[in-house]
């Protein structure tokens, strides 16, 4: 390993561990030399300098704690020593000036993706159900019932199967042997065969929103659902609507088109107030679905130049790479790991294919 510490800035009074290091080891970083006072996991960080009590902890060039005791030049940083503090909010005062690394080894690179149409391209193949208001929650429980089991995407029901074989034995008049059957918790068993070998599965989303609240709370809901649709591990849609709603279709279709103008996705919106019946509505719903996966799995997965992959993380706040490393153990050799570069707090976890 080149390096064994990383620091983020050079106003930085800490370094951070890029792998364990021991007590009494010595650190040399940038002409100066530490010895550990301590053990220092790695991903956690250890002073440069003599801390008094009081003394500032900058990180990132910044106020990020207090220490509450002294502590030694080359001492494990926790929480029992330190306490958050952070400096008060202000205009930048200087130009950060970013030198883009050097990539050229990895312009070749490819992985297999599905190329959408407004040049994206996604690691998965999904389709997705959601409600515009809270109030179709129960209806989307009934399509994820009845579309997870029949298209082979459900989990294996190996409890279900113990309530039938119990079941099956009342209706024996064998009770007795209810006592002392042997129920199997093997997920082993008959399963349904996937229907659309290209799609990867229907998530269905729930949430408890679109009416009630004021119309910006409707329409910031419109466009984290229209989010998801454009997302590029998404083919297409289905989107139930009750009708009375404050997050209305239309303001749906155009925060869709805010994101997409050319939006093409295969899109099924159904309004339970205009089918006339529930049952109308589900029917229709999965009639059309259907006719959506039908599309969706036309998709098929084509090499993809790894520029078009897009990384959505989570945390990073914590260290410099810990939104990487947690989400994408095998990150740094797939897709260059870059070291010394600080990841984003932001998106939810995406799931990656592999890199060839």
């Amino acid at each position: 390993m080149q390096n064994k510490v990383l620091k983020l800035d050079s106003k930085d009074n800490v370094l951070i561990a890029l792998a364990d290091l021991r007590r009494g080891e010595q650190i040399s970083f940038r002409s100066q030399s530490y010895t550990l006072e301590s053990d220092v996991p790695a991903k956690h960080k250890f002073a440069t300098e003599d801390l008094a009590a009081g003394a500032s902890i900058t990180m990132y060039g910044v106020l990020v704690g207090k220490a509450m005791e002294p502590i030694r030049r080359g001492g494990l940083l926790t929480t029992r020593n330190i306490h958050h503090q952070a400096a008060a909010f202000q205009e930048k005062t200087e130009q950060y000036r970013w030198t883009a690394p050097d990539v050229s080894r990895w312009r070749q690179r490819e992985f297999l993706g599905y190329r959408r149409s407004d040049g994206q391209a996604g690691t998965r193949n999904y389709w997705i159900v959601v409600p515009l208001v809270f109030c179709e929650n129960r209806n989307i429980a009934v399509l994820k019932q009845a579309f997870e089991e029949e298209l082979g995407f459900a989990a294996p029901q190996v409890y279900r199967r113990q309530v039938a074989e119990l079941a099956r034995l009342y209706a024996d008049g064998r009770s007795e042997e209810i006592k002392t059957r042997a129920l199997t918790g093997d997920a082993t068993g008959p399963q349904r065969s996937r229907v659309f070998e290209n799609v990867d599965g229907v998530r269905f989303l729930l949430h408890e929103g679109g009416c009630g609240g004021t119309r910006e709370d409707s329409n910031n809901l419109c466009g984290l659902i229209a989010g998801y649709i454009h997302h590029p591990n998404v083919a297409g849609a289905t989107v139930l609507s009750l009708g009375c709603q404050h997050a209305q279709i239309g303001i749906l279709r155009e925060e869709l088109r805010k994101r997409n103008p050319k939006f093409d996705k295969p899109l099924v919106i159904v309004e339970q107030q205009q089918s006339g019946t529930e049952v109308a509505m589900l029917t229709e719903a999965i009639r059309n679905t259907f006719l959506g996966l039908m599309e969706a799995n036309r998709c098929q997965r084509t090499r993809e130049p790894l520029s078009s992959l897009c990384l959505g993380l989570k945390c990073g706040g914590s260290d410099g790479f810990s939104g990487l490393e947690r989400y994408f153990p095998n990150f740094r050799n797939c897709a260059g790991w870059n070291r010394n570069s600080s990841t984003g707090a932001g998106a939810r976890k995406l799931r990656t294919g592999s890199c060839n």
